[in-house]
């Protein structure tokens, strides 16, 4: 960390821990105390004529503020932003939003909101607390204490309700709830391993119940509510260190024993993204009786192309892939739908700029079916309980699928058509198991590659080759490009991977390079996986076998 860095954090620190005692002496003097000053909206942020109830809202971090757009997509700012918001949350009515400052970003310590949608009045009051979820009609969050839970009501008083069962001091307020909220406890590392935390249940007596079986450890990195109150699901990032995390979804039910954990998407999407060992969770909203995930990279650790972010409808244990490049994805009533579209390129770095999540385009689809980019630079969105209760289950969209011979080199260069024609009669050849064809057509190779052609899997092994996208190389092409030069999946560097890139590493299972040249994961095909086209004499095609560098 930078000394700038460590300077601004201890003086934040600083200010937060001021903070701090003074929401202590406020929560302490009783049960019912009143909330902290009013922070007034704008005339301008108040709902009028010129558009409905909100439907959707939406938090832009960069210009500071959360944004509320109506079921027609008309949009106008709620709030402004004094520091980033943690854990936007619509009440169950939708009258009302609550959110609390993030921790990093407080300069005079955390603060929880509660936005009166009708009025556009924000009651702001200081708080030592953690995560935040709706109990009813009031926005419910824990104390830095681990002894109880504060219920922040509309006329602007907290209620204290002591917890039966302290909890650590870095529980936090996972997501509301109809009758309970969940909160979740960190464990000790000795006992349960690192970022390990249960699950438990808190009513408005402060009665603490675990989600059974009690005490069993969870990874957990972001909650939500069910529209019914009934239900949360939330995101898990087992982690290996700070650019290894493994990140899943869970769903549990108030009341009930156990949970469901289900198996990560294994699909063509999946795999082609290359998200087996290293992904987050980067969106998750319910969408009726089932949940919306998207599953990508680790931004700062990894290559981010919008192709490797893939989504999924999850209800009753099954994955349902509803597409790729979307951050995160929800669907709202009468075919509503928003769309947190990955950007073409990463953000570049700046390291005199605070932190913030990976930023998108919001589209919206309103009930016509017509979409529009209604943000820019959006973090995050959430729906109202009404609307995600009336979303229907998402259309199945078909998985990605590769029909010809690519068009476009590895690093997006075009191919030569006559050498592209060339590869794809060889393809066909291939996929036919026309040996004369392939005879003929491999005239100019060399013994090995001739000899491997009398094969069921050398013909199998040539269709995956040339379904990989090739390089351009001494006045030919290579199959795959990375037989002709490597990629490092990590962001900002020379040989970044690119999309197409990665789609090859997993389609040909290219193992890890040994290297200490580049930050990252470098990969490179071997010589058992290349096969040359060169430009012969008189601009004539010829396939000329493997490739030797």
């Amino acid at each position: 960390m930078r000394g700038r860095e460590r300077v601004k954090r201890l003086g934040a620190g600083v200010r937060r821990a001021a903070a701090l005692v003074v929401a202590a002496a406020l929560l302490g003097a009783g049960c019912d105390v009143p909330g902290g000053g009013d922070d007034a909206s704008d005339d301008g942020n108040r709902p009028n004529a010129a558009h409905g109830a909100p439907v959707l809202a939406f938090v832009r971090p960069v210009a500071r503020e959360i944004v509320l757009a109506d079921a027609a997509g008309r949009t106008w700012r709620g709030a402004k932003l004094t520091a980033r918001a943690d854990d936007v949350r619509w009440s169950p009515d939708g009258s009302a939003l609550a959110w609390i400052d993030d921790e990093d970003d407080s300069p005079d310590g955390r603060r929880l909101h509660r936005l009166d949608i009708a009025s556009g009045r924000e009651r702001t009051t200081p708080c030592a607390c953690r995560g935040v979820g709706f109990l009813g009609d009031a926005a419910a969050t824990v104390n830095t204490s681990g002894d109880a839970l504060l219920l922040y009501t509309a006329d602007g008083r907290v209620r204290r309700a002591q917890l039966s069962t302290p909890v650590s001091p870095y529980a936090r307020v996972a997501a509301g709830g109809r009758d309970a909220v969940t909160i979740a406890d960190l464990l000790p590392e000795e006992k349960a391993g690192r970022g390990q935390f249960q699950m438990l249940a808190v009513d408005r007596s402060g009665t603490v119940r675990p989600f059974r079986p009690a005490g069993a450890p969870t990874a957990f990195s972001e909650g939500v509510q069910s529209p019914d109150g009934r239900r949360i699901g939330w995101s898990s990032h087992d982690s290996g260190g700070a650019c290894w995390n493994v990140g899943n979804v869970r769903v549990a039910a108030y009341g009930q024993k156990g949970r469901e954990e289900p198996e990560r998407p294994a699909y063509v999407a999946m795999t082609r993204a290359l998200l087996e060992d290293r992904l987050h969770v980067t969106g998750l909203a319910w969408a009726g009786e089932g949940l919306t995930a998207t599953f990508g990279p680790m931004e700062g650790c990894q290559a981010v192309p919008p192709e490797r972010f893939v989504s999924y409808y999850l209800r009753d244990g099954a994955w349902r892939y509803i597409g790729s490049g979307m951050l995160a994805v929800g669907y709202g009533a009468k075919g509503r739908a928003a769309r947190l579209l990955a950007p073409e390129r990463p953000r570049p770095e700046n390291p005199d700029e605070t932190y913030h999540p990976p930023l998108g385009d919001l589209e919206f689809t309103d009930g016509d079916g017509e979409r529009r980019v209604i943000g820019t630079r959006v973090s995050s969105f959430v729906f109202t309980s009404a609307e995600s209760a009336g979303a229907a289950v998402p259309e199945a969209a078909p998985q990605p699928a590769r029909t010809g011979v690519a068009r476009t080199t590895d690093r997006g260069e075009p191919v030569p058509a006559h050498l592209r024609a060339l590869a794809q009669r060889i393809r066909d050849a291939a996929e036919d198991d026309d040996v004369a064809a392939l005879r003929a057509l491999c005239d100019h190779c060399d013994d090995e590659t001739r000899a491997a052609l009398r094969s069921a899997e050398g013909r199998r092994e040539l269709v995956r080759l040339l379904s990989s996208h090739p390089g351009l190389k001494e006045g030919g092409i290579v199959f795959p490009g990375l037989a002709a030069h490597r990629c490092v999946d990590h962001p900002a560097q020379d040989i970044t991977c690119t999309a197409a890139q990665i789609h090859d590493i997993a389609l040909l299972d290219i193992p890890e390079a040994d290297q200490d040249t580049y930050e990252g994961t470098v990969y490179e095909a071997d010589f058992e996986q290349r096969l040359q086209l060169r430009t012969g004499s008189g601009g004539k095609a010829l396939w000329v076998g493997r490739w030797a560098p």
